[in-house]
């Protein structure tokens, strides 16, 4: 039976130590160490009593003509015997026995019973499982050994603010080793296992020179409220003296004469209000090819020419579901089409591309009054054809395109760019 108890422990052991990447991982791997070092401990413990501890020599037995070889017998090991007192060693959060591998106690059992580094304690058994053994203390035996843990640092009452952020404690800010302030953001796992919220203290432990361990180790009860401090007074004080009353004489009151004196003053006039008219804007037609209510034989069917407009560039703002479609359709025809969105984010993108741009074709219904003020502004700066077509289909929207590139072209052939290219 330990036979099998040890080579599963050993098989246990490499399995384990193959995912060990990270100290973290280190850490975890030596506590499950100390599991599986209790679990043969206690197998050893429960194992029967007949077995006998003196090695015993193959032996090479013959039944029934058949040849079975004896393994040698695994002397069985000593059961740890339960000790008065254990010495306890204090971590981050909780504790470790010395003379118990694989122990732990809580840090609620920590602050019941205020014990320190170094104390001799009795403990029972509470739980008990593979990685370590809850312990829970019974009495504290002896505390001529106590001293305070030097590689332990304690925050104590420190502030939670909003978002999880610690800055300071209520004895002043967060200060490391040299005296330099940090602060602490508290992980979103802690926060939830904690349920800490704004104004609530906690105890932060970490060891010294490793900010990496700094961590929650104890949340107060209590929540923390500002002091309020009264403003001190400047003013010198006064002393008291002794008041005389001196005696009243009947006295003429002139206050009928003094009020005949005063004249009143006139109340100043109201300046009128200016009021500002608007500037008078020219209202320019709407380029379309259809007019509402108009029937589809009367619109124009004849096919669009694009040729004249090799290597112009044309943008098209609003209605971008059909992005695909257009760059479709312009594809074949040498135009370098851009289409925008209508949200506000168009209106920051078009003051990108005017300068290079030849025509604009706004979709009215399908942009936003923010986008289209702005692209409206930015084609009259740089004097760029444009047109507010409506979607009332997509032979209108390539007509107006068609339309707009043409004016781009004439004004390019009238001022001379056109030649250049060429």
């Amino acid at each position: 039976m330990m036979q099998q108890v040890l080579e599963r422990a050993t098989e246990l052991v490499q399995m384990k130590l193959a995912v060990v990447e990270r100290y973290e991982d280190w850490q975890l791997w030596l506590d499950e160490v100390n599991g599986i070092d209790e679990w043969v401990k206690m197998s050893a413990y429960y194992a029967p009593r007949d077995v006998q501890e003196t090695l015993v020599i193959d032996e090479v037995v013959e039944l029934e003509k058949q040849t079975i070889v004896m393994p040698p017998q695994v002397p069985v090991e000593p059961v740890r015997k339960q000790r008065y007192a254990y010495t306890f060693q204090r971590g981050l959060k909780g504790g470790t026995l010395l003379e118990w591998s694989g122990s732990h106690i809580s840090e609620r059992d920590v602050r019941d019973w205020n014990l320190e580094h170094g104390m001799e304690v009795r403990v029972r058994v509470d739980r008990q499982d593979d990685q370590k053994t809850m312990c829970r203390v019974e009495a504290v035996v002896s505390t001529e050994r106590m001293k305070e843990n030097p590689e332990r640092i304690v925050f104590e009452q420190a502030i939670v603010k909003a978002h999880g952020i610690i800055e300071e404690t209520v004895n002043g800010p967060l200060q490391d080793e040299s005296g330099r302030p940090f602060y602490y953001v508290v992980p979103v796992e802690d926060m939830r296992y904690f349920r800490l919220e704004a104004g609530q203290l906690v105890d932060l432990v970490m060891w010294r020179g490793r900010k990496d361990t700094l961590t929650i180790a104890w949340k107060h009860p209590f929540t923390y409220k500002e002091p309020i401090v009264n403003a001190s007074s400047n003013r010198p004080s006064e002393v008291e003296q002794p008041v005389v009353k001196a005696p009243v004489t009947a006295k003429k009151s002139d206050r009928y004469a003094r009020k005949m004196k005063r004249q009143t003053v006139p109340k100043p006039k109201k300046a009128q209000r200016r009021v500002r008219m608007p500037k008078e804007r020219k209202i320019e037609p709407i380029v379309t090819t259809a007019v509402p209510g108009q029937l589809m034989d009367f619109v124009d069917k004849t096919p669009l020419d694009f040729t004249r407009f090799t290597g112009m560039r044309l943008v098209i703002v609003g209605n971008e579901q059909q992005t695909a479609v257009y760059r479709e359709f312009f594809a074949p025809t040498g135009i370098e089409l851009i289409h925008l969105a209508g949200d506000a984010q168009s209106a920051k993108k078009i003051a990108c591309l005017a300068k290079k741009t030849d025509a604009i074709v706004v979709v009215t219904s399908r942009v936003s009054h923010a986008a289209s003020a702005h692209v409206i502004a930015q084609a009259k700066k740089y004097g760029i054809p444009f047109a507010m077509e409506r979607l009332d289909g997509r032979r209108s929207l390539y007509t107006a395109c068609e339309r707009q590139l043409e004016r781009a072209w004439l004004n390019q052939q009238r001022d001379g760019k056109l030649l250049k290219k060429e």
